[in-house]
């Protein structure tokens, strides 16, 4: 009677497994995208584009399925322009020419492509924010310049360049990251200068516009997103940790190092609750709660050199395999069922 009633046992947790096994699905799926992808931007869920420094364009992935997509290239007029960073707003796609000194619009519905010349020559512009209405506003970083810029653009024959150099009192900060928040302050990394700041356009040009903040010693803050709650989060790339800062308290910067050493944490975005982060050398992808700071990490492919990536809607992390020529996903639930074998002794 006792042996009747342990096979019950075993049968009932074994159709739970099978279930489960079912529920499964990959927590990774990567799509070749021939070329070496820098940033990422989402236009919308299964909707992805990305630069392309080494093919000199602007790439877009669109995924129907684990097994069916598209990869679509878009090349960028000026030559060896290097595309950079990439955002969407608006219904564009804006994207920076570092050494183009350009900033760039694709119409993903037309796939025209329009060019801004930067008034500042060799202005290196890096990271980018857009802000979706009429006008359009753009915001950038100036790294070679040592300024952020403000792109505000009506139409293409109708737009204007403002630009705001950084105090003098920092030697050559070279602006990585600019990320725009609720009140459309523009925070930005610093990491010549071992700083993050916030540029506050409505006290320029007086002292008060701009406010840095120092990250410590042998920093190398890179790239910043800002979250819901107004909260500014970076990528530390030198001393592989990410910081949340607290502008509303007593200017604190929480850390939170990555368990794996020397990883090299270089993109962030943030979403879904979440703060995703590109560990460069590890080849992994990293996850904060933004509730209560705990960190965990996924493996990548060997080399993959992760980049830029950027959140859907939908909870879905892609991330620029640099290294290996493809764009990542990562998706919710963001966890592998795994079945054990289930040993179950008589008495």
């Amino acid at each position: 009677m006792k042996k009747w009633f342990v096979f019950a046992v075993v049968l009932v947790l074994m159709v739970g497994i099978a279930d489960l096994s079912r529920a499964d699905a990959p927590v990774m799926v990567e799509y070749p995208v021939q070329s070496s992808p820098l940033h990422v931007a989402v236009e919308a869920p299964g909707r992805i584009w990305f630069t392309q420094p080494d093919q000199n364009a602007i790439g877009r992935l669109i995924v129907t399925s684990t097994v069916d997509y598209r990869v679509t290239s878009f090349p960028v007029p000026t030559a060896s322009s290097q595309p950079y960073a990439i955002d969407f707003a608006g219904g564009m796609i804006w994207f920076t020419e570092k050494d183009g000194n350009k900033i760039g619009r694709l119409d993903p519905t037309t796939g025209v492509l329009d060019e801004f010349p930067i008034p500042t020559s060799n202005s290196q512009p890096a990271g980018v924010d857009a802000l979706e209405g009429t006008p359009a506003r753009i915001w950038f970083a100036e790294k070679g310049a040592n300024q952020l810029g403000l792109l505000t653009i009506t139409s293409t024959l109708v737009y204007a360049f403002n630009e705001y150099p950084l105090p003098g009192s920092v030697a050559n900060p070279q602006p990585e990251s600019v990320a725009l928040d609720s009140e459309g302050k523009v925070w930005f990394t610093a990491p010549d200068a071992t700083r993050i700041g916030r540029f506050d356009q409505s006290q320029w040009p007086g002292s008060s516009a701009y406010h840095l903040v120092g990250t410590g010693s042998g920093s190398e803050p890179w790239s910043m997103k800002v979250d819901e709650a107004g909260f500014p989060w970076f990528t530390d790339r030198t001393n592989n940790r990410v910081g949340k800062y607290f502008p509303t308290t007593l200017s604190t910067i929480l850390w939170l190092p990555l368990p794996s050493p020397n990883s090299f944490p270089n993109g962030i975005t943030v979403g879904a609750g979440f703060a995703w982060i590109s560990e460069r050398n590890g080849s992994r992808a990293g996850q904060i709660n933004l509730a209560n700071g705990a960190v965990r990490e996924i493996g990548l492919g060997n080399s993959s050199s992760p980049a830029g990536l950027a959140v859907d809607s939908n909870g879905c992390v892609w991330i620029a395999e640099s290294g290996l020529n493809k764009i990542a996903s990562w998706c919710s639930p963001y966890f592998h069922f795994v079945r054990l074998p289930l040993v179950i002794k008589s008495q």
